[in-house]
């Protein structure tokens, strides 16, 4: 098996979240920590999705695919 791990992703839960004051003292901070200095957006999950879907990967197991923008480097 495989799995994606994704960073900080603009869903629409996420958003309601950086409205309120909480989100809105974190978000500096996320971005901060993400060398792409952007929250992922669901889109940039899609080629990990389809890869792990496809025939291709059929011999690829027990690897975890970060998808976070970098914020695993630091």
């Amino acid at each position: 098996a495989a799995s994606i791990s994704p960073g900080y992703t603009r869903t629409e839960m996420v958003d309601r979240f950086i409205l309120e004051p909480i989100g809105q003292e974190k978000l500096p901070h996320w971005l901060a920590r993400t060398p792409m200095n952007r929250l992922g957006e669901v889109t940039d999950l899609q080629g990990a999705v389809v890869y792990l879907a496809a025939e291709v990967s059929d011999f690829m197991t027990g690897h975890d695919m970060i998808i976070d923008g970098g914020y695993c480097a630091w």
